[in-house]
């Protein structure tokens, strides 16, 4: 179940009646509206009347507005963002959009318990408010309570970014930290200021005396206007109390004796204006001054009365600085200063007691985030933290899970360290957003405090499920941490005994460190059954990134294994699944897009290699993800070689490398090794050779399964420098590693680079063994790269080996461009068949026409057209039109 959201947050405050109308300001915001610029910015101090007035000039407007009342819970990136999409799909019941999607890809992005960059979940959001057929307008109330940095950087991008049928508008007390300046200097940026909003004495007149009835004077008039300067809160909190008593005498003595900065002001009108009311009043607004928000249940539960809707319905008549959330009047807010001053006439004791009845309320009515709030609340002055550690430990796990780190980080820093530390379940959620925001140290430290109590405190032969979850951690922890893969495994496992099926993001997160520890230490096909195992289960939960992750690492171990063709099954599902109705894929399956390009790339599809190459990069950067982006460019940098763009595939792998070392996110070996192995191609031994010496690089080095890839660039280097016997042996130790690992796709090189050995060595018979093993295992998965990317002289050898894979062998010359023997050629079987349409469209390339020209026959898009091509290329293992015609000859299907 997911957490709910307040909707009244996202309520536009109606336009009150009686109010001043004020068409010089609403001129100001139309102009800006109108003039295309990206923002509004309406800032003054508290109490000016920013809010009033944006609500009055919207019912005005005839746009489509997203609303947003922010408060101190939203400095959590998850929760800023999660209430912006949730206003901005208000957008879609207000304008009748049908079938639109806005924000459903971010939603699904904060499913993930390591938050990506808000800039990247913006991105998605932006695109989907740029296909929306409608302009809008996002309004950020409140925007000063907003602290939070990464807040700042994702609206500062959104700002960078806006669509144009997007207008943004910030309410708030002080200047955000945004590029104002920038803004302002390129005309993008409207500001009302204090002074705009400060009332002229003809809006002062008409406040006082035909909204507030009080019948005063001309030159009562303007001494207020003088005294406040036009300050509307100042204003009102006069007014209420001038009504209560109607005497001319007193009234002007009152206004004679009106002075003072802001803050003075207003503790001296709130104190008058408490005094003259009636006692329930008074009473009433004291004890609710509290809450953020009202409705009458809330208020009766926390009063331990009966009538508050009358009374709220009283108040917000008599103007007493209440503000109606919603069109039905059932929630309500008091003025931000008003409250305050309020808050500041209790006592500790009442504090302590009102903070306790309203958690409990909001409790009961499902709303834990509020809840937990009041909770520690009324923990920090009474010391009793038993019902907020309760509480807790209900939304900790699902906050997480939903993105929410900071939010439950914030939690459970607030409560005292020794009492988190002092319960097993709290110390693992402490341990668990400690690990994911990076703090492996202390998150070791609470584990080990939890550890101690789940072993004082083992529940016996009954499953303990927070015993569970906390081995889960433990596991993450252990091969994350230390690549202590061995006890991960054992952590793993025992936690899978002790979780119920329901619990799946735990369930899932014990498989997957059960799985990377198995693929370190033993053969890969235990974790290819684990990963299959936690693909199920995250199937069943729903969540795009457990379920996309999983399907990636999945992929991977399927092609070490050899298992190309299935891999690339698990990443065009993948795709197609997390695809929207018009085929664009989400951000999320960024690197499965890389995946599935580096698995084209195998068998020689270049074209297609490159198309989801360049999808999966662009996907990458969208969400700003430095693994996915890293690996995107690693995995491209072979098919740009391939394809003669050798400065544009070192490029490549030199961005990923540097963004390897900044942020130590990933082995930047791998991706140096990718460099020295294109260097090596082109002759370059002195690059290579140092690379090899910095790494301290050995033959008698034990082979790790993390860098097989950079163990075959050294026997490449080995060979290349002539050192055969150190070549050799150093081959056949990683023939025995991948044999027995079952990384097959690595044994195939491992294989090739012996034979290559073996024929330096004069040992023929030995060198054509070693080619036809690889030939056997290779040929069945379109495993043409690994052949063609080695030494040529592999090429020559070729023809004496055809009869073990006669067609593979073909394919493999053809695509070398060598004139070797085609005795007795059979036509390789498709993987698939080919549509009626793939054979109207093969028919027709085939007779020479151009895309625009096979669209105009068949009557279809160009890019379906296109579309067709790249099935056609997949289907027969071609990457050009060349070579799909004559595969298709020879299959007999022209």
């Amino acid at each position: 179940m997911t957490t709910p959201l307040l909707k009244t947050k996202l309520y536009i405050p109606p336009p009150r009646p009686n109010l001043v109308p004020r068409p010089r300001l609403f001129q100001r915001l139309d102009e800006g509206l109108h003039a295309g610029r990206r923002l509004t910015l309406v800032s003054a101090p508290a109490g000016s009347g920013k809010t009033t007035l944006v609500s009055e000039w919207i019912s005005r407007v005839s746009l489509p507005v997203a609303w947003l009342s922010l408060d101190e819970g939203d400095n959590d990136p998850a929760r800023f963002l999660a209430y912006c999409i949730a206003a901005l799909r208000t957008i879609e019941t207000e304008a009748g959009i049908k079938g639109s999607s806005v924000g459903a890809t971010a939603r699904a992005m904060l499913q993930s318990p390591q938050l990506p960059p808000p800039e990247s979940l913006l991105t998605a959001l932006i695109n989907d408010i740029a296909d929306l057929p409608v302009s809008l307008m996002l309004v950020l109330d409140d925007y000063h309570v907003i602290t939070a940095q990464p807040i700042h950087q994702a609206i500062a991008f959104l700002l960078d970014h806006l669509p144009q049928n997007m207008h943004l508008v910030i309410i708030t007390r002080t200047f955000p930290p945004l590029p104002l300046s920038r803004l302002r200097g390129r005309g993008q940026m409207s500001e009302i200021r204090a002074d705009d909003l400060r009332f002229t004495l003809d809006e002062v007149n008409e406040f006082l005396n035909r909204v507030m009835r009080l019948g005063l004077p001309s030159e009562d008039v303007v001494a207020l206007q003088t005294r406040t300067e036009g300050w509307i809160t100042g204003l009102q909190l006069a007014a209420l109390a001038l009504q209560e008593d109607q005497d001319p005498t007193r009234a002007r003595a009152f206004i004679a004796a009106f002075t003072g900065d802001d803050r003075f002001v207003s503790d001296y009108l709130v104190a008058e204006v408490l005094q003259r009311q009636p006692e329930v009043i008074r009473h009433f607004l004291r004890q609710t001054a509290i809450l953020d928000r009202l409705t009458a249940s809330l208020c009766d539960a926390v009063l331990g009365s009966e009538n508050s809707q009358a009374m709220l319905e009283r108040l917000e008549e008599g103007n007493v600085f209440l503000i109606p959330l919603d069109r039905r009047r059932q929630w309500y807010r008091y003025h931000r200063l008003f409250a305050e001053a309020l808050r500041s006439t209790l006592t500790q004791d009442e504090q302590m007691r009102l903070h306790q009845r309203a958690a409990r309320w909001f409790e009961a009515h499902g709303f834990t985030g509020q809840a937990i709030r009041h909770a520690l609340a009324h923990a920090s002055t009474s010391g009793d933290w038993d019902d907020a550690e309760r509480l807790i430990r209900l939304a900790a796990e699902e906050t997480i899970f939903e993105g929410g780190v900071s939010t439950a980080r914030g939690w459970l820093d607030t409560l005292p360290e020794k009492r988190v530390r002092a319960d097993g379940e709290l110390a693992t959620y402490k341990s668990w957003v400690l690990a994911l925001t990076g703090d492996m140290a202390l998150a070791e430290a609470y584990a080990s405090a939890a550890e101690a109590l789940f072993r004082q405190t083992g529940s016996g032969k009954t499953p303990d499920v927070n015993l569970g979850k906390f081995l889960a951690l433990r596991a993450f922890i252990a091969l994350f941490a230390h690549q202590d893969y061995g006890k991960a495994i054992r952590l793993a496992s025992d936690a899978l005994r002790r979780l119920r099926e329901d619990q799946a993001h735990w369930r899932i997160i014990a498989l997957w460190a059960m799985a990377e520890s198995q693929e370190r230490t033993s053969n890969i096909a235990a974790a290819i059954a684990t990963l299959r195992t936690a693909r199920q289960v995250g199937r069943a939960q729903g969540s795009q990134f457990f379920a996309v992750t999983v399907a990636l690492f999945l992929a991977t171990a399927l092609q070490i294994h050899g298992q190309r063709r299935q891999a690339v099954a698990v990443c065009q599902e993948a795709i197609a699944q997390y695809s929207d109705e018009a085929g664009r894929p989400s951000p999320v399956v960024g690197s499965i897009s890389s995946q599935l390009g580096r698995l084209y790339y195998e068998a020689n599809q270049l074209e297609l290699a490159r198309k989801y190459l360049d999808q999966g990069l662009a996907l990458s950067e969208q969400l700003a993800l430095d693994n996915s982006i890293m690996a995107s460019l690693g995995f491209s940098a072979p098919t740009l070689y391939a394809q003669g763009e050798t400065e544009a595939a070192l490029q490549a792998l030199q961005r990923a490398y540097k963004l390897a070392l900044q942020t130590g996110l990933a082995d930047a070996d791998w991706y140096l090794a990718g460099e020295v192995n294109i260097r090596l191609r082109q002759g370059d031994l002195a690059f290579a050779q140092r690379w090899a010496e910095m790494a301290g690089m050995s033959p008698g080095d034990t082979p790790q399964y993390v860098h097989v890839e950079q163990h075959l660039v050294y026997a490449r280097l080995l060979l290349a420098l002539e050192r055969l016997s150190d070549a050799r042996r150093w081959l056949d130790r990683l023939e025995r590693f991948t044999r027995e690992r079952g990384l097959f796709r690595w044994l195939i090189t491992t294989h090739i680079l012996q034979a290559l050995a073996a024929q330096q060595c004069g040992e023929h018979l030995a060198a054509r063994e070693y080619l036809s093993q690889a030939l056997k295992r290779a040929a069945p998965e379109d495993y043409f790269r690994a052949f063609l990317d080695e030494d040529k002289r592999v090429i020559t050898l070729l023809p004496e080996v055809r009869h073990i894979t006669p067609q593979f062998v073909d394919r493999l010359l053809d695509f070398a461009g060598s004139p070797g023997p085609r005795v007795g050629i059979v036509a390789s079987p498709l993987v698939e068949p080919l549509s009626g349409r793939e054979l109207e469209v093969l028919a027709l390339i085939a007779a020479g026409l151009s895309n625009r020209e096979i669209a105009q026959r068949l009557c279809i898009a160009v890019g379906t057209v296109k579309r067709h091509l790249n099935n056609i290329y997949g289907k027969l293992g071609a990457h050009s039109r060349t070579q799909a015609i004559a595969i298709a000859r020879n299959l007999r299907l022209l």
